[in-house]
């Protein structure tokens, strides 16, 4: 198969082109270039570490174009034939979004729509597209359905939700299969930013102290990057019948941000004072419960290998290197 990762460097972008190639299946990737390389290239190993991309990519059967998915339409020779796009580029940064607020619709509600753009006039006939449990907002009904009301409470999920649904009206009109998956907390190798990542940069800091954004009660599901890229992989070809189909993905358990702290440091054997900021949330925006119902997921045989505490004892021992 041929395949078209966006976003492929990036966290999960990287860890889905590695498992696709270990597959043996041809990967078109792309992704933006912070140095300003704008190219078409074949990777070559130790030249070149290509941000998370960490694999052996001397192969004629991968290709990654830096560049912006909002310029896609410049490189359309090479999405000749592909079979499926995984859509993954995206501005995920919430903080960086209140800033400056035309972030989220340039990356996310534009760059996806170039994507679909794209796939409309090659006559791509499928796509998968990452979304996020934070649509959901702050909802009474837990654990949380995909057929819930969605309450954006931040530019980046209301822009998601417009994400959505571009993929939904595209798969109507134009005859393209779809698949939405709305994740929880993805953690593991290969991940910059989020709650784990950052008390451990903070524990590398000054072991003595841990800083917690919050109060430490914030309740959410933690899973593998492992089980996000296998649901990614898997449920596509389980309900290969269905024209679009949206699913909740995430382990089967969550925990709260103290907890989680409490196996970071376990992992890392430190026993530092915990100092709290304060307040039912991390930042504005944060959402301070999320608990997922993936009933759906696991109605097509798929199921997550890993609960949170494994999830996170494995992350901690990924990023500590």
């Amino acid at each position: 198969m041929k395949n078209i990762v966006t976003g492929a460097s990036g966290f999960i972008g990287s860890n889905l082109v590695e498992q696709l190639l270990k597959q043996d299946e041809i990967v078109i990737g792309m992704d933006k270039d912070y140095n300003g390389r704008y190219r078409l290239a074949n990777v070559l190993p130790g030249k070149e570490r290509m941000y998370n991309l960490s694999v052996n990519f001397l192969t004629p059967k991968f290709k990654l174009i830096w560049d912006d998915i909002n310029h896609i339409s410049g490189y359309h020779y090479v999405f000749d034939n592909a079979d499926i796009v995984y859509h993954l580029a995206a501005a995920s940064d919430i903080k960086e979004s209140l800033r400056d607020t035309t972030w989220d619709f340039k990356n996310n509600i534009e760059g996806t729509f170039n994507v679909l753009e794209m796939m409309r006039k090659k006559d791509l006939p499928k796509i998968v597209f990452t979304s996020t449990s934070a649509l959901y907002g702050e909802h009474p009904k837990m654990p949380t359905s995909e057929n819930s009301p969605l309450i954006p409470s931040s530019l980046y999920s209301a822009s998601k939700i417009c994400a959505e649904y571009l993929v939904k009206v595209y798969c109507e009109l134009y005859g393209i299969k779809g698949w939405i998956f709305r994740f929880g907390n993805v953690v593991g190798r290969n991940q910059h930013r989020g709650v784990i990542y950052d008390l451990m940069k903070k524990l590398k800091k000054d072991k003595r102290y841990l800083e917690i954004l919050g109060d430490g009660k914030q309740v959410k599901s933690y899973f593998h990057v492992s089980d996000c890229v296998s649901a990614m992989l898997e449920i596509p070809k389980k309900d290969k019948n269905k024209k679009y189909e949206v699913y909740n993905i995430a382990t089967f358990d969550w925990v709260d941000v103290t907890t989680l702290a409490d196996l970071v440091c376990d992992v890392l054997d430190v026993n530092p004072k915990y100092k709290y900021t304060g307040g039912d949330r991390g930042w504005q925006g944060d959402i301070p419960k999320i608990q997922l119902s993936i009933q759906k997921a696991l109605n097509t045989g798929w199921r997550p290998k890993l609960g949170c505490e494994e999830s996170i004892r494995r992350a901690v021992r990924e990023l500590n290197v």
